[in-house]
């Protein structure tokens, strides 16, 4: 039976307090609904200011915590970057590569990508990486070239070892912040073009065992359908998710899910 992974990055929207209240309630969600023996794993981005203290509160907890960016080297003069090496001492166990957002704000290229997904995997952490699919192509075909081309330059001098260690979110562009979603047909055929063509890049059965998530505005009902896709492993939520009952939603429609799975 599969995982089923979710998440939700609070980006720049809660303060410090808002951040530390939403992730008690979590906490007390999970316990409360999720089975101890349950595959669902749900982690989370709170911005810098919130990572510290909300790891002194999930030190226990089966919550997971990502950041939202890190620098590529450990440590030296790098005033105003963050360390991938202190993010691991402080727990953190994800951290975002290449989010459009830092794409399109900072100018972040494939190069500089390449550089944290490495320094992420050095420290023992999962890169959380981004593919975007920035327009709808009338042809899949066309449309998986071009994210190809764009995921493999990120992949650079990753050996296949570590590839597994890579969650890769596929982001339809023209859902992003919005409460749309790319059709599920849709979805499904740009997982398997890419997986597909993981399988020719690295060997047979590494594309088929790539955890691939959807990141992107979503339904509760998309949510639903997306989770039950057979080749999408999750769903990570941004701007819905800040409403904490859109994500407990979510996370209640995943425990759903897997009892489903667990009487096939």
């Amino acid at each position: 039976m599969k995982k089923i992974y979710l998440c939700t990055s609070w980006k720049m929207n809660l303060s410090v307090t808002e951040s530390l209240e939403y992730a008690n309630k979590l906490n007390d969600l999970i316990n409360e609904i999720i089975p101890a023996n349950s595959l669902i794993e749900v982690y989370i981005f709170p911005d810098f200011l919130s990572l510290y203290p909300i790891s002194l509160v999930l030190s226990k907890s089966r919550i997971k915590l990502g950041a939202q960016d890190c620098f590529w080297e450990d440590k030296g003069p790098y005033t105003g970057e963050i360390s991938p090496w202190s993010l691991k001492a402080m727990g953190c166990d994800y951290v975002m590569a290449g989010h459009p957002e830092r794409v399109n704000y900072f100018k972040e290229d494939a190069t500089v990508i390449n550089k944290k997904v490495k320094a992420i995997l050095r420290n023992n952490m999962t890169p959380a990486l981004f593919v975007v699919e920035k327009e709808k192509k009338p042809e899949i075909k066309d449309t998986c070239n071009i994210l190809k081309d764009q995921l493999f330059p990120l992949l650079e001098g990753i050996e296949k070892k570590d590839l597994g260690k890579i969650v890769i979110f596929y982001e339809p562009a023209w859902a992003i912040g919005t409460s749309s979603a790319a059709p599920v047909d849709h979805t499904r055929s740009i997982l398997a073009a890419l997986r597909e063509a993981i399988d020719n890049e690295y060997g047979k059965g590494t594309g088929t065992k790539q955890i691939f998530m959807y990141g992107g505005g979503v339904t509760l009902e998309s949510a639903r359908s997306i989770m039950e896709l057979d080749n999408i492993d999750g769903v990570g939520m941004g701007k819905a998710a800040l409403n904490f009952d859109f994500f407990a939603g979510a996370i209640k429609a995943a425990v759903e899910i897997e009892k489903k799975l667990k009487k096939i």
